[in-house]
């Protein structure tokens, strides 16, 4: 979600893109495979973020804030996945953009995976002005909210993560918690071959906390600066939010200006790539129907 004001707290975060090393599910297998992009080699620390009071470290990992720092890496990844696919991609991108933009939409993911220098997997340096924090000062985090965010004031953009956002799991490692803890599929998403929830079908078990921030990035329009306008959610009274509106639904024009078919369409291209599966398309009345958000397509 996105929202012009909100008072903003004094928990500074920058992108925290940690060497992750994969889990021990075989879904996770493929950041090793060739052909495949090993993030996880890339990408290089840019510094801890400046925790407040809403977010302390603590010695019961994992914790709040250790979820936070892997979700940073897991939004670079799906950045990552993204940009790997996109050029060839006649068969995931069609769903959700129009071909006439794939050049842009390109760009944009670019924008988030490269630094200022043009080094991919580093982040852009805009991130380090993001601040994250979790105390919801405007009283925007209800049962179907994960996220919101607002950039009006370039110098300090910042991110809400509400309680919901938490329930959300990592894809890469968790600092406390080993792939093979007897309750790691709690903490860590995975195929359904592994166990996992993410079945045969398009759906809100793809939606990572990562995602998460990757949809509240694209609000940024200080390091977004799309052609086609600001990315916002709903565009023009279209309903944008969750796998069901954002895949085949809503129309190509404003999906490009539409957050959450970014974050569903990088999710989609990296899961196909770690099931190692085509997902047939998502079925309404089930496959958007979040219980992490009461049964409702998540607002990140």
């Amino acid at each position: 979600m996105h929202f012009s004001q909100v008072t903003l707290l004094a928990f500074s975060a920058c992108l925290s893109a940690s060497v992750a090393t994969p889990t021990g599910f075989s879904s996770l297998r493929p950041f090793t495979r060739r052909g495949t992009p090993n993030a996880h080699a890339k990408l290089l620390k840019r510094g801890e973020p400046e925790t407040g009071d809403d977010l302390p470290d603590s010695d019961d990992h994992p914790n709040q804030l250790d979820k936070v720092e892997t979700a940073f890496n897991d939004a670079l990844e799906l950045t990552s996945y993204a940009l790997t696919k996109i050029d060839g991609d006649t068969d995931i991108f069609p769903h959700y953009f129009d071909d006439g933009d794939r050049a842009e939409i390109k760009r944009i993911f670019e924008t988030i995976n490269k630094n200022d220098a043009g080094e991919a997997d580093k982040g852009s340096d805009y991130l380090s002005k993001i601040l994250v924090q979790t105390t919801d000062r405007d009283g925007k985090c209800d049962s179907s909210t994960l996220a919101y965010s607002g950039d009006y004031n370039t110098d300090k953009p910042f991110i809400v993560l509400c309680p919901n956002a938490f329930k959300k799991k990592a894809v890469t490692a968790l600092k406390g918690k080993e792939s093979e803890d007897s309750d790691a599929l709690d903490f860590y998403m995975a195929c359904s071959i592994d166990g996992g929830q993410i079945g045969d079908h398009v759906s809100w078990t793809m939606n990572s906390l990562g995602m998460t921030l990757l949809h509240e990035y694209m609000h940024m329009d200080g390091m977004i600066k799309a052609s086609f306008g600001s990315i916002v959610d709903d565009p023009n009274g279209n309903p944008g939010y969750g796998p069901v509106n954002v895949y085949d639904k809503i129309p190509k024009d404003q999906a490009r200006i539409n957050a959450d078919s970014y974050a569903y369409y990088a999710s989609h291209v990296l899961w196909s790539v770690l099931c190692q599966q085509d997902f047939q398309a998502p079925r309404a009345g089930e496959d958007d129907n979040d219980p992490d958000c009461g049964g409702n397509a998540c607002k990140p």
